[in-house]
């Protein structure tokens, strides 16, 4: 109940956000990121991201943030292609984060004066790959994956604040697995063992609780609580969610933009990045005073119709009214 209680009471702040934001207030320099197939760019993924936004993308797009120079080039592992800022890949885990150098790359664009805000949405992976029926496990592994994963995501946000004094970083949190279809549909088949998705889930939560720590710990690094922020919607709207007047199926997943998942089922489409893109920017204002205009729910909606495939933008328009 609490949960509801506070997540009620920040989405009545937020809504005062885009009043708030006015002509003058600091823009970031440059914006980096640190992640995974959430925040790599979609448009090279096919066949289902690809018809899709991913937020960097969107916050590109419609705000004209600044992700560094776009390169259809190969700029070498772990980029490959894409914006010169973003060092986010897809399928990464935390390890990978820092095996690859996603976050030394970054920190020398925040020494160089390039970047002076970076996000870093990553851990997920970690946690979907012990749910693979080849890997033993027991809760104290699990337990250990998040253990492991927070220490990895501590370097990670520690490389980038002290490679200036000006950076400031936002870390989101990692919404639970439960939330997504394909491990919904892995579950029902007897895919997934239940007591397995249980521990995953539970040390899930408890790499959470360690991020909301380390923002608590220090005040230029802010928090996007996109757990919190689902788990509420779950709960409150489990199957369907009304976004700039239309509806959006939750559950069902699909490559319209009538669907908040992709047809993989793992990852959300442009609505949902767009919400990912709101928070991310909410968070920027709240934290920093940084004056991003957060997108409009409506700005979303239109961005999804314009990207998705045109066979299925017309049955969700109109199931979706005015």
């Amino acid at each position: 109940m609490w949960a509801v209680v506070r997540s009620l009471s920040l989405s009545i702040a937020a809504s005062a956000v885009p009043a708030l934001v006015r002509p003058g207030l600091p823009v970031p320099r440059g914006v980096g990121a640190i992640g995974d197939s959430y925040t790599d760019e979609y448009r090279f993924y096919e066949p289902d991201r690809a018809t899709a936004l991913s937020w960097v993308e969107l916050l590109s797009l419609a705000r004209g943030l600044n992700f560094g120079p776009f390169s259809m080039e190969d700029l070498g592992p772990p980029r490959h292609r894409g914006f010169a800022f973003n060092w986010a890949r897809s399928g990464a885990t935390s390890d990978d984060g820092i095996a690859e150098g996603q976050h030394t790359g970054l920190a020398s664009q925040i020494a160089s004066g390039e970047v002076d805000l970076a996000y870093v949405f990553l851990g997920g992976n970690d946690f979907i790959e012990a749910l693979d029926p080849d890997r033993s496990w027991s809760p104290a592994t699990m337990a250990g994956i998040a253990s492991r994963a927070g220490e990895n995501l501590e370097r990670i946000v520690g490389t980038l604040l002290d490679a200036s004094p000006s950076a400031r970083v936002i870390v989101a949190t990692v919404p639970g697995l439960r939330g997504l279809p394909e491990i919904r549909d892995r579950l029902a088949l007897g895919l997934i063992d239940r007591g397995r998705l249980d521990a995953a889930s539970q040390a899930l939560r408890r790499f959470n609780a360690g991020l909301r720590g380390l923002v608590r710990r220090s005040a230029r690094v802010g928090l996007a609580d996109l757990e919190l922020e689902a788990r509420v919607a779950e709960a409150v709207l489990p199957r369907f969610v009304r976004v700039g007047g239309r509806w959006i199926d939750r559950q069902e997943p699909g490559n319209g933009p009538g669907h908040l998942f992709l047809a993989d089922g793992r990852h959300v489409g442009t609505v949902g990045q767009g919400l990912i893109a709101q928070r991310f920017v909410r968070s920027a204002f709240v934290q920093f005073g940084l004056g991003i205009r957060p997108l409009s729910h409506r700005e979303i909606v239109a961005l999804a119709g314009s990207t998705a495939p045109m066979a299925e933008v017309e049955p969700a328009l109109a199931a979706g009214g005015s």
